[in-house]
């Protein structure tokens, strides 16, 4: 549809995207906190119900902008995800939006698929206005790239998703930032005081905390798989919301492929994990 209106109706439609998507992230938030009574009289299992329904209902609001609007394609290789059993979900993180792709993605695998999906994101995210809060109420991990306070918030996400007996897919990007001219710099340093190959698509991971997630989904036997998820953009590659916001321009393709990987296949010491994530490319 962009393409018929013409390239001068850009900046129009991303402005009106940003309008749609933060008025309706406002209201719904507004009506999600109606609920939060129920966490009072301690009906955890109710609230998840609720809100994981409401936002993954919210997903769909983007997501469909994107596709019909933008003329945004999504394309899914590889292996399924599967719905009704607890993962880690890997991914490589090329540019600032890759998580709002990502729900493109699992609409068209299966739609339920936004209602069990989760996310670890920067904690700066949380006070957005309308959709911080919806991120919150959706259980999203909020991380400040601070080894001893992220260990505390993944232990506390995972016990809380463990005790309360849903399988969710967890979200998490290894690389922690996502693939700017700055941070490949960073990358390229680090290969070369390491004796690594620098890295053209992708850069160095940081293996810490997900070592430590890892470790957490173990314990509560919260685990049964990690899928390695490999964003791509045939053709053209948009960094950051500015460029969909103020521009209004989307990617014409966004291309994932999924790689499901058995736990059994995952080291079981903390060292050969970092060593793995390393060597596997993640």
């Amino acid at each position: 549809m962009l393409k018929r209106l013409g390239p001068r109706m850009n900046p129009i439609l991303g402005l009106c995207f940003a309008l749609i998507v933060f008025l309706t992230s406002v209201f719904g938030s507004y009506v999600l906190s109606l609920f939060i009574p129920l966490l009072l009289f301690n009906a955890h299992k109710r609230w998840r119900i609720i809100a994981d329904r409401a936002i993954a209902f919210w997903f769909f609001i983007p997501t469909t902008i994107l596709q019909y609007f933008f003329g945004t394609s999504f394309k899914i290789t590889g292996d399924p995800i599967e719905i009704d059993k607890p993962a880690l979900v890997l991914m490589n993180h090329r540019t600032r939006l890759d998580w709002m792709y990502y729900w493109g993605a699992l609409l068209k695998m299966n739609p339920w698929l936004l209602v069990s999906s989760k996310i670890a994101l920067k904690a700066e995210l949380k006070y957005l206005p309308g959709a911080g809060v919806g991120m919150a109420g959706n259980q999203f991990i909020f991380l400040k790239r601070n080894m001893n306070e992220d260990k505390i918030a993944l232990d506390k996400a995972i016990d809380y998703f463990a005790n309360i007996g849903y399988d969710y897919q967890i979200l998490f990007f290894p690389e922690g930032t996502d693939k700017s001219e700055r941070t490949t710099k960073k990358s390229n340093d680090y290969a070369k005081k390491n004796g690594l190959p620098e890295l053209k698509y992708v850069i160095y991971p940081r293996s810490a905390g997900l070592v430590h997630l890892i470790r957490r989904m173990r314990e509560h036997n919260y685990i049964s798989c990690i899928y390695n998820v490999t964003v791509a953009y045939p053709e053209n590659t948009v960094q950051s919301e500015i460029d969909l916001v103020l521009k209004g321009i989307a990617p014409s393709k966004v291309h994932f492929n999924i790689e499901r990987i058995d736990r059994t296949s995952i080291p079981r010491q903390e060292s050969d994990i970092a060593k793995w994530i390393n060597e596997y490319g993640f």
